[in-house]
């Protein structure tokens, strides 16, 4: 799609959306009405976010979870005890005006809950995620016309939350919520989310050279596409679609426009302040020396750059809006820690990338 045609869509669908959304969607103080929220999980990476963004709107707020992670988190804020798996006797006879599921991803689990609330709370918003397309997505498919992600029945839900059937799944789950709620469901789609708290290492891994100063290994084409948005972000928008009333699935990807490479990691190095040089190297190359794909990457190879332009016209008519890449950068820094990476998540030691760089120049100049 063109920049132009893009640019069309885009007024469009604001002209139409703004003039149907309450003003508070745009607020920046207390919502005009507090809602009763309620929270599946709470106390991962996008859950804090979103129930500090809820308090500060006024609403009140209620968790369900184990009660296993970060069980001092929140003390002023209700906590029922449960498990998704069966266990919701806590939710019964309760009433909300909406629920965020966080932590759907098993259809069973998002039929259970989807089917109990159902009756009890107004709106149910699924966090979903752009996995749940198809291989066929392409930069021309929005939320309605792209092909969803599928499998065979029946899931194995033994299986890793994150395992290579976490996009069929999420598609199924949303088809669970949409098949209760109908059109009081809300499915949000995000591609990379980040920011303070990331537990993954597709940004955190770069700040960690960044602020060392170290030379960086970087696989593929300068010009590859990437979408971040940050969890804060992410987390605002979606309660304040709670507020609107809104429905249907969105895109939840940024920034307005995809960033690109190498113009995205020199933004970084400048937010750290950093003397560090980019060695940029071949895909196929690094994937052969780490026998195995760089898990670290924010980008994919070319074939899958779909999945780093998804549309999102729509969540951008709603009122999504994006704080620079530098901000959320320095805030990642300051919470870096001592060490700053986490190798099971597939990080790259400092020392495996200062052999791979003279590897990659010998390469080269052989």
């Amino acid at each position: 799609m063109t920049t132009s045609r893009r640019q069309f869509i885009r007024a469009a669908a604001a002209a139409g959306a703004l003039s149907s959304l309450p003003t508070a969607l745009f607020a920046g103080q207390e919502a005009d009405k507090p809602l009763r929220l309620l929270i599946l999980g709470g106390t991962g990476f996008i859950g804090p976010h979103e129930i500090n963004y809820a308090l500060s709107r006024g609403h009140e707020v209620t968790m369900f979870n184990r009660g296993k992670t970060a069980p001092d988190m929140f003390p002023d804020v209700e906590r029922l005890i449960g498990d998704r798996n069966g266990e919701l006797d806590a939710l019964k006879g309760r009433e909300w005006d909406a629920v965020i599921d966080n932590s759907g991803f098993f259809p069973r689990h998002a039929r259970l809950s989807a089917e109990l609330l159902h009756g009890n709370v107004g709106q149910y918003l699924f966090v979903s995620s752009i996995s749940a397309y198809g291989d066929g997505l392409s930069v021309e498919h929005d939320e309605v016309t792209a092909p969803p992600a599928t499998m065979e029945l029946p899931v194995d839900e033994s299986e890793h939350i994150y395992g290579p059937t976490y996009g069929p799944r999420k598609s199924l789950c949303e088809q669970e919520v949409s098949r209760v709620f109908g059109d009081n469901a809300i499915n949000v789609r995000p591609g990379i989310i980040t920011g303070p708290g990331d537990p993954t290492n597709r940004l955190r891994h770069w700040l960690v050279r960044l602020v060392a100063g170290k030379e960086i290994i970087v696989p593929g084409s300068k010009d590859w596409p990437v979408q971040y948005i940050d969890a804060r972000d992410l987390s605002g928008w979606m309660v304040r679609l709670l507020e609107a009333g809104a429905s249907g699935p969105y895109n939840a990807v940024g920034p307005e426009q995809p960033y690109r490479a190498e113009p995205l990691l020199n933004r970084l190095k400048s937010a750290a302040n950093s003397s560090s040089e980019f060695v940029w190297v071949d895909w196929d190359w690094l994937t052969d020396q780490l026998e195995g794909p760089p898990g670290y990457s924010p980008w994919f190879p070319g074939d899958f750059s779909p999945f780093m332009q998804v549309n999102n016209d729509r969540a951008l008519a709603t009122g999504l809006t994006f704080r620079p890449i530098e901000d959320m950068a320095r805030d990642m820094i300051a919470g870096l820690g001592a060490n700053g990476i986490n190798a099971e998540r597939g990080e790259l030691s400092l020392e495996k990338e200062a052999e791979l760089v003279k590897r990659w120049r010998a390469h080269e100049s052989g």
